[in-house]
């Protein structure tokens, strides 16, 4: 009788822990590792509850600058250091993060004065919870803050000729800036979006073969990717199936954060 008892409140356990865990992950979106069979279902529940107090301190605690957080250290103005010096002071306030667990990347390609001047006036502004706890990481992305690597050039234009080739969907203008420009003139985006439509209504068909990003190159402020590309068409006025392949060229902005396409040519087509 005692064994039943025992072996029923075992059970109990097992299925009390099964929702605690259930309400862990959807209240607080806590992934819950897999948990041996084996272990006590005592111990598994007094872990859980440790899980949710943590859990509710994390999210009732207040948010604060990571300045704030890490101690308010001396924070010298990019102006007042020399070229030499501002390594060292980079290497300083990551040490200082390290020490009370926060920690950020650093995209290589940022120059050093670049990265001292997100981490001072950028970085150390952000608001984080004021919460720590023994073995707890505070992991901050650079990509959070901005999208301004070489990977988002390529991602923006490849994501815009998607968008211009497929005809399975509306063009929405995907990455388009509202300042475009075509071989000769500025226009508008709504210009460059009816010059796109037009294009898409008069084939039957656009198939996207491929595209190679080759290099990138800035100019006076504004970048060009050099790219190769195929797609293939088929136009309303003809049943003969096109290919267009070659080296193409997209001029990019550094618009709100984001680079953004102003204008494009390639092989068969061009705004």
């Amino acid at each position: 009788m005692k064994k039943n008892t025992h072996t029923r409140r075992t059970e109990e356990l097992k299925a009390e822990n099964e929702l605690k865990a259930l309400d862990l992950e959807l209240t607080y979106g806590a992934q819950m590792m897999h948990i041996s069979d084996d272990a006590p279902p005592e111990i598994i529940a007094a872990w859980l509850d440790n899980v949710k107090r943590y859990e509710e301190q994390y999210a009732n605690a207040p948010k604060i600058p990571i300045y704030e957080f890490i101690g308010k250290p001396e924070i010298k103005p990019l102006d007042s250091l020399k070229p030499e010096e501002i390594e060292p002071e980079i290497e300083r306030l990551l040490a200082l993060m390290q020490e009370k667990s926060v920690l950020t990347d650093r995209p290589e390609h940022l120059s050093p004065q670049r990265y001292y001047r997100f981490l001072t006036e950028e970085f150390m502004q952000h608001p984080m919870t004021d919460h720590a706890a023994p073995g707890m990481m505070h992991f901050f992305n650079y990509e959070e803050f901005h999208h301004d690597g070489p990977e988002f050039i390529e991602l923006h234009v490849s994501e815009f000729l998607l968008d211009l080739l497929n005809l399975g969907r509306d063009f929405e203008g995907l990455w388009l800036s509202e300042n475009c420009r075509d071989d000769h003139d500025a226009i508008s985006k709504a210009e460059v979006m009816l010059r796109c439509n037009t294009f898409r209504a008069m084939h039957r068909d656009l198939k996207p073969i491929g595209f190679k990003a080759e290099k990138a190159e800035i100019h006076s402020g504004t970048m060009y990717l050099f790219f190769g590309i195929a797609w293939e068409a088929e136009p309303m006025a003809s049943k003969e199936k096109q290919r267009h392949e070659g080296l193409g060229v997209a001029q990019l902005g550094w618009e709100d954060g984001e680079w953004l396409v102003q204008g494009v040519n390639m092989p068969g087509f061009a705004f």
